[in-house]
């Protein structure tokens, strides 16, 4: 593994936790107000409650926890990025994720769990998926998703 393969995983956390963190300064407690919804439902929650919504065209083979509240978006030359809040335990997340997106075809090629942090990464029909996870100090877990081309 390169010397820049093995610091993206962090970047990412980074920018995660920056991104969320930026959230949390906004609103205190994000989960205790936010309605449960699954992706299917994002674009109606936004519409009626302002919230903040998936990407146009987030990929629906991607993996995300049933009870989830999207913090951030970004969509960015080919990259998105989404920073979600949910109240499932990081374990729990972390093994939904790496089961669920095999289970939709996806080759997993890192799978990295540590104290403070867990990564995973997936490659499937020209793109990559990485997961960030790291617990919420509320019990829940906060987690980035970057979806990117891998050409």
């Amino acid at each position: 593994m390169t010397r820049m393969h093995r610091r993206l995983p962090h970047a990412l956390l980074l920018a995660g936790t920056v991104l969320a963190g930026c959230h949390k300064a906004r609103d205190a407690s994000p989960l205790a107000s936010a309605p449960e919804y699954t992706p299917a439902h994002a674009a109606a929650q936004a519409d009626a409650g302002g919230r903040v919504t998936l990407p146009p065209g987030f990929p629906t083979d991607i993996y995300l926890p049933a009870r989830h509240r999207v913090a951030t978006a970004v969509d960015m030359a080919g990259m998105q990025m989404v920073n979600l809040m949910t109240p499932t335990a990081t374990a729990t997340v972390y093994a939904e994720a790496d089961q669920g997106m095999q289970a939709r075809g996806w080759k997993r090629e890192l799978a990295m769990q540590s104290d403070d942090g867990s990564t995973l990464s997936f490659r499937k029909d020209g793109r990559q998926v990485f997961y960030q996870l790291v617990r919420d100090p509320s019990g829940g877990t906060q987690l980035a998703v970057r979806v990117a081309s891998s050409d």
